[in-house]
C-alpha cells in the first residue's frame, strides 16, 4: 500500500526471476577430479580448489560466456550425515564459481553479469550415509537374500553413463527423498543469487528423466543367483512388491508420479530462478503404446512408446501454469544434441516446440524457456558430436548410401575406433571429401585428424541445427522462424579451445555457400552468444 501511495509501483512490483540467457561452460566437476586424482593418487583438497579456480577464471574471462553449469554429484557435495557430522558438506567448489561469478560482475559493473546453473545429480550418486539408512530389494532377485517390506534401493549393473555405485534409491522411497529434500533446501538456502537449477530426484545417473532400464542397462542383468534378468522385468517385480493397485502395476505411472512430486518440491524450495525439466526418454518400456501421449506433445514421439508417454505427460505437468512455484520461470532442455541426430524424439525439435507453443503466454509462469547441452565435447570428438552423419554408422541406415562397400556387420559388431573407414560417412571428412590418399580399410582410430572434420566446422554444424527456425536462422545458414531459445551449454574444454585459438582461423563450409570461409570457434561463440540476447525470452533481467 506505502508503494501504491507513493506512485512507486515499479521499485515495489514483483521481480522477475532469475533466468538464464547465453552461452554456459559446462564443467562435470566428478569427471574432473576423477582425472585429477588419476593422474595424483596423493593430490589435496587444497590443490583441486586451486585448479578449479584457475578454470573459473579462464572460463569467466572468455566474452562468449554467460556463465558456469556446474554439474555435481550429490555424494561430493553432501559426503556426512549433517546430523552427525558438523562439517558435513564439501561446498568448496560451488562456493568458489560463485565467489568468481561475484568477483567479475563488481569488476565489470557495465557488462551483463555472469551467473551459475548448477546440475545436482542424486540417484546413482547418492552418499553412502543415505543408502545404508536403505533395506536393500535385492532379495527379491537373489536367493538366500531377505527382503524387508520397506526396502528401497536395489542393484543395478551395467548401467551407461558413469555412476559412483551400482546400487540405486527406489524413486518413491521416503527416506532417499526426504534427504534429498533436505540438501536440496541447504542448497537455495546458500546460494540465493543462482540462475537455474535442474529438477532431479527420480532419476539414475543425470538430471534427464530417465532410469536404469533395458534402454539404458544391459540387459539381461547377470548380478543375481536366482537369475538372469532384464531391467524393466525388475521394474515389474518392484512395482508389483510397492504398489498395491493394479493401475501402477506394468505402467510408468509410478515414475511419472514421482517426477510431478520433485517438480513439486523444487518449486517449494527455490525462489526467483529458473527450474529445468530435462528430456531423456529412457524410462521403462513395459509395452509400446497403451499409454496415452497429452493432447500438443505428439510430434514429440516419433514412436508411441509408453517410455515417450510417460515424459511427455510429465512435460505437461511441468508445464502448466500452475506448477513449479510463483515466483519461479521454467524451462526445458535436452542433454543429448549432436549433428547427426536432430530429429531424436524429446530432443532438440521438442524443446524448440515448447519454447515456441508457449512463447505467447504470459511470463513466467506460463512460458517454457529453451536450453540445450552439446551431448560431448566438438573439440575432443567433432565426427560424432558435429558430423552431419551419424558416427558410429546407425545399423538401420546401413549400407550408407555414400559409401556402398560398407555393411551392416560393421555397424553392428564392431567398436567405433575400429570400425573401417569405409563406413565412415563421407560428410565426416574435412571439406565432405573422402580423402583419396586413405585406405578404406583404415580403422577410425587411425585415420589422420587431418583428414576428418575439425572442431570448427563441428561447432558450425551445430549451431546451424540449434539455431534453425529461431529469428536469427539466417546467421548460421538455418531457415528463419519465431523460436525463441534461451541458452546453449557447451562443455568447459571446448570453450578453453576457443579461448587458445582465437586467432587461429580454420575453413569451414557454411550451409549454402561454394566455398570454405575462415572462421574460428571464438568467433562463432561470441555471434551466438549475441544473437542469443537478441531472442531470448522474457528478456536480460538477471
Amino acid at each position: 500500500m506505502l508503494c501504491a501511495l507513493a506512485g512507486a509501483l515499479p521499485v515495489c512490483a514483483k521481480p522477475l526471476p532469475r533466468t538464464p540467457i547465453g552461452i554456459y561452460a559446462v564443467v562435470p566437476v566428478d569427471k574432473e577430479i576423477a582425472v585429477l586424482k588419476e593422474g595424483d593418487p596423493n593430490i589435496t583438497v587444497a590443490d583441486v580448489d586451486a585448479y578449479f579456480y584457475e578454470q573459473y577464471t579462464e572460463l569467466f574471462a572468455n566474452p562468449a560466456v554467460s556463465g558456469l553449469a556446474l554439474q555435481i554429484h550429490w555424494d561430493t557435495l553432501n559426503p556426512y550425515p549433517p546430523s552427525d557430522y558438523p562439517n558435513a558438506y564439501y561446498w568448496d567448489l560451488v562456493d568458489l564459481a560463485f565467489a568468481e561469478a561475484e568477483d567479475w560482475n563488481l569488476q565489470h559493473p557495465d557488462r551483463t553479469p555472469k551467473t551459475i546453473q548448477l546440475i545436482l545429480d542424486p540417484g546413482f550418486q547418492s552418499p553412502q550415509w543415505v543408502l545404508d539408512q536403505i533395506p536393500s530389494c535385492d532379495g527379491l532377485f537373489d536367493i538366500g537374500l531377505t527382503t524387508l517390506s520397506t526396502c528401497g534401493e536395489v542393484t543395478f549393473f551395467g548401467y551407461s553413463e558413469p555412476t559412483d555405485g551400482n546400487v540405486l534409491p527406489l524413486p518413491w522411497n521416503a527416506v532417499y527423498k526426504n534427504a534429498w529434500q533436505a540438501f536440496l533446501a541447504q542448497v537455495a538456502a546458500r546460494y540465493p543469487s543462482l540462475v537455474s537449477i535442474a529438477v532431479d530426484g527420480p532419476s539414475a545417473a543425470s538430471a534427464e528423466i530417465t532410469t536404469a532400464s533395458n534402454a539404458d542397462a544391459n540387459n539381461p542383468q547377470k548380478q543375481f543367483s536366482g537369475g538372469d534378468i532384464s531391467p524393466n522385468d525388475m521394474w515389474l517385480v518392484l512395482l508389483g512388491f510397492h504398489y498395491p493397485l493394479p493401475l501402477y502395476q506394468g505402467t510408468d505411472l509410478a515414475f511419472i508420479d514421482e517426477w510431478d512430486a520433485a517438480i513439486d518440491m523444487y518449486g517449494k524450495i527455490f525462489s526467483s530462478v529458473t527450474l529445468v525439466a530435462t528430456m531423456g526418454e529412457k524410462l521403462p518400456d513395459f509395452n509400446n503404446d497403451t499409454y496415452p501421449i497429452p493432447t500438443g506433445f505428439g510430434p514429440d514421439c516419433q514412436v508411441h512408446t509408453m517410455s515417450c508417454a510417460a515424459e511427455t505427460t510429465i512435460l505437461s505437468y511441468f508445464a502448466e501454469p500452475t506448477v513449479g512455484g510463483a515466483t519461479n520461470a521454467k524451462a526445458t532442455q535436452t542433454s543429448s544434441f549432436t549433428a547427426s541426430h536432430a530429429d531424436l524424439s524429446l530432443g532438440i525439435q521438442s524443446v524448440k516446440l515448447l519454447s515456441l507453443s508457449t512463447a505467447q503466454l504470459p511470463a513466467p509462469s506460463a512460458q517454457i524457456l529453451g536450453g540445450i547441452q552439446f551431448d560431448q565435447s566438438f573439440v575432443q570428438y567433432p565426427v560424432n558430436e558435429g558430423c552431419t552423419m551419424a558416427f558410429p554408422p546407425d545399423p538401420s541406415k546401413v549400407p550408407n548410401p555414400s559409401v556402398p562397400l560398407c555393411t551392416q556387420q560393421d555397424a553392428e559388431v564392431k567398436p567405433s575406433s575400429e570400425v573401417q573407414a569405409l563406413c565412415v560417412p563421407v560428410a565426416c571428412f574435412a571439406g565432405g571429401v573422402y580423402p583419396s590418399s586413405l585406405p578404406i580399410t583404415t580403422p577410425f582410430k587411425k585415420i589422420p585428424q587431418k583428414d576428418l572434420i575439425p572442431p570448427e566446422q563441428a561447432l558450425y554444424n551445430l549451431l546451424n541445427i540449434y539455431f534453425d527456425g529461431t529469428p536469427v536462422a539466417s546467421s548460421f545458414g538455418g531457415t528463419t522462424g519465431s523460436t525463441p531459445l534461451n541458452y546453449l551449454q557447451i562443455f568447459a574444454e571446448d570453450i578453453v579451445y576457443a579461448t587458445n585459438h582465437a586467432q587461429a582461423p580454420v575453413p569451414v563450409i557454411e550451409k549454402g555457400q561454394a566455398s570454405p570461409v575462415p572462421v574460428t570457434a571464438q568467433s562463432m561463440l561470441e555471434l551466438a552468444s549475441q544473437l542469443l540476447f537478441q531472442i531470448a525470452e522474457p528478456g536480460p533481467n538477471n
